[in-house]
């Protein structure tokens, strides 16, 4: 397996599940409510989520719509410290991801 196709599927698992990272939302999300926010996260979690990857990429990027907003979402790669890039993104134990989760007016 590249390095590029498990980045995809660590994530994959990270955006489906949570497990592994750090999900942040923005203020223009967070004001949007509770219920809206599950919505979001529920769509990406699913078939939305899914179809909004670039096709062969590392499925580190895309936007969803939601009651007619656009939502951006990215996942970067970190450190376990979160204060430099990971050295190396397809290992697990040298990486926290972490989901950026953002209307498309504030990107």
């Amino acid at each position: 397996m590249s390095p590029a196709q498990k980045n995809q599927v660590l994530n994959d698992h990270f955006r489906k599940t949570g497990e592994g990272g750090v999900v942040m939302i923005s203020m223009g999300v967070h004001l949007l409510g509770r219920a809206t926010v599950d919505m979001i996260m529920k769509q990406l979690a699913g078939d939305a989520g899914d179809k909004s990857v670039e096709p062969g990429g590392e499925h580190d990027v895309g936007s969803i719509k939601v009651n007619n907003r656009t939502i951006d979402w990215e996942i970067n790669y970190y450190n376990k410290d979160l204060d430099d890039e990971s050295p190396d993104p397809t290992d697990p134990q040298q990486t926290t991801r972490y989901l950026a989760i953002l209307l498309s007016t504030e990107y």
